[in-house]
């Protein structure tokens, strides 16, 4: 590397007042240049042969610190030091000590705050860029453990990830980073020796799912095995009684909705409760309660009872995730009558004002037909909404287009092998008629893949399958779709922002309807087929 024109790009820079604009050497990426008095840090990005980027961090430090990196290459200058190094965990702890934005901080202070998980671990560049000045704060580093398992991947890897898109975008603002889905003790504490500022408790395992499909007479016979001070004191405080939430909205328990909250739920209320106060509290963090990993929906007395049994502990979460009405399956839009949802997700919402925290709603992407009513109802108390998975559709869109007959592989892999993945995820897809069959889809027609419902959850879930398969030692597909993406990141990006600022656009009321947010933002023309440079000039890079 030319370290002596490295150094006389600082030199620009010390000079050039904060207009980065002009400077010479092109492969300095702006957005990320720091000037912190004499001392200057910048991620370099430079092609290579392939055409990919390859990203270095520079720093241009007094001698007598810079030695806290690692360094690749350097060189002195007067009492300066000028160094290249690696983007890895080292360089990102000793440039954190400098720039404390890089680490993860607590949503409390945030009103709308908006989950961003990043399978692939390069879609946060793309999702900073968009949410400057949106007034959101995103959540980056946000993998379940059933998602790091399938990719094999690490909440560290994650979390650096995510860090290091912070700095490269001079993304000063605010970030979090959630331990998301951790179900167990040991999954919690994973989470927090990383780094990070929220954790997202699956309560899953400790819901009682089976009671919610006794008879009365079976619920009540369950019920009355408790002891008769736990049954005396649940009936007291509910039984029949009606709490008023303001604005008249009010939530009333019958019988079944008191014996059907204790026996569904009491076990998950304790086991929030020990987590709370061995993990949230000493470390401070950001605590959303998961009741959405369930076959059955969060009824506005199960919601209530749930909250209040915390609130007699003095336990307020940040944020609570019911499982609504209707169904949230990954990938595809909101299935069920939405006057409906809107109906409950208004009691829902009284009900987390009541308490204290905002309401979380999970598996949200492309749930566009609810975003409005969500934005409507939740605007002057707040929202935070997760999304993952559909980044890893549109990293396969650009798959789809620039080698369709790779993508065809693909989709009839995930289709043949569709069973590998139905422990983990609840979805309609099947490969018994409903789903395209292989045979049927072509070079001509593959784009269809990412717009049939059925075909977008075969290859939503599939992602580890795909990204892992083997054979003789050597992935089978990884290597080959890395290539293209990573040659293709401005279209990626360019994809990423547009799918994601339909759902923001939906939630801030910038627009009211799927329809519009989709003519607003969906591209008229191939944008395939457009260069790099036009795609960045669109987002204005």
């Amino acid at each position: 590397m030319d370290l002596q024109s490295l150094l006389s790009g600082v030199k620009e820079i010390l000079v050039s007042n904060g207009n980065y604009e002009g400077l010479s050497n092109k492969e300095i990426y702006t957005p990320s240049i720091q000037v912190e008095r004499r001392n200057v840090y910048f991620i370099l990005h430079q092609k290579n042969s392939d055409g990919i980027v390859e990203k270095s961090l520079v720093v241009y430090e007094n001698r007598l610190t810079a030695g806290d990196f690692e360094a690749t290459e350097s060189m002195e200058d007067v009492d300066s030091t000028l160094l290249v190094g690696a983007l890895n965990e080292h360089n990102n702890d000793a440039l954190a000590k400098r720039f404390q934005w890089m680490r993860p901080t607590s949503r409390r202070n945030y009103k709308y705050t908006f989950g961003l998980g990043d399978r692939l671990g390069n879609a946060s560049n793309a999702h900073l860029r968009l949410l400057k000045g949106r007034g959101i704060m995103p959540v980056l580093a946000q993998q379940s453990i059933r998602e790091l398992v399938l990719m094999h991947r690490t909440n560290t890897d994650v979390f650096q990830s995510a860090s290091w898109a912070v700095f490269e975008e001079g993304f000063t603002y605010g970030w979090g980073a959630d331990g998301d889905h951790v179900k167990t003790p040991y999954e919690v504490d994973y989470a927090v020796k990383i780094g990070c500022s929220m954790i997202t408790l699956d309560c899953t395992e400790e819901i009682n799912n089976d009671i919610v499909t006794l008879d009365d007479t079976e619920l009540d016979k369950r019920f009355n095995q408790l002891d008769p001070d736990q049954i005396k004191y649940f009936n007291d405080t509910y039984l029949n009684q009606t709490f008023y939430l303001g604005d008249g909205r009010s939530v009333k328990f019958t019988k079944h909705d008191v014996e059907e909250s204790v026996l569904t739920f009491y076990d998950a209320i304790l086991f929030a409760a020990g987590i709370y106060k061995k993990f949230v509290v000493p470390y401070n963090l950001d605590f959303e309660i998961s009741m959405d990993e369930t076959p059955y929906q969060t009824t506005n007395p199960n919601h209530y009872f749930f909250a209040n049994e915390l609130h007699r502990r003095g336990i307020t979460p940040t944020t609570m995730a019911p499982r609504f009405y209707g169904e949230f399956q990954k990938a595809i839009d909101y299935i069920g009558d939405t006057k409906r949802f809107e109906r409950e997700y208004v009691i829902h919402e009284a009900i987390a004002e009541h308490f204290g925290y905002k309401l979380s709603i999970h598996s949200g992407s492309d749930k566009l037909s609810v975003y409005e009513i969500i934005g409507r109802i939740s605007k002057e108390h707040g929202w935070h909404v997760k999304t993952a998975g559909t980044n890893w559709l549109e990293a396969l869109r650009v798959i789809a287009h620039k080698d369709p007959k790779f993508m065809l592989e693909l989709y009839k892999f995930a289709y043949e092998n569709l069973d590998d993945v139905k422990a983990f995820y609840v979805f309609n897809a099947q490969t018994d008629g409903t789903a395209p069959k292989p045979d049927t889809m072509t070079e001509e027609n593959v784009m269809d893949l990412l717009n049939n419902d059925d075909a977008r959850q075969v290859l939503h879930t599939m992602y580890g399958s795909i990204m892992n398969l083997k054979h003789n030692y050597h992935y089978v597909y990884r290597d080959k779709l890395w290539n293209i993406l990573l040659k293709n990141q401005a279209l990626y990006d360019k994809y990423l922002n547009i799918h994601i600022a339909e759902h923001l656009d939906l939630l801030q009321g910038v627009v009211k309807t799927k329809q519009e947010a989709q003519e607003k933002h969906e591209p008229k023309t191939d944008i395939s087929k457009e260069s790099e440079k036009e795609l960045e000039a669109s987002m204005n890079l």
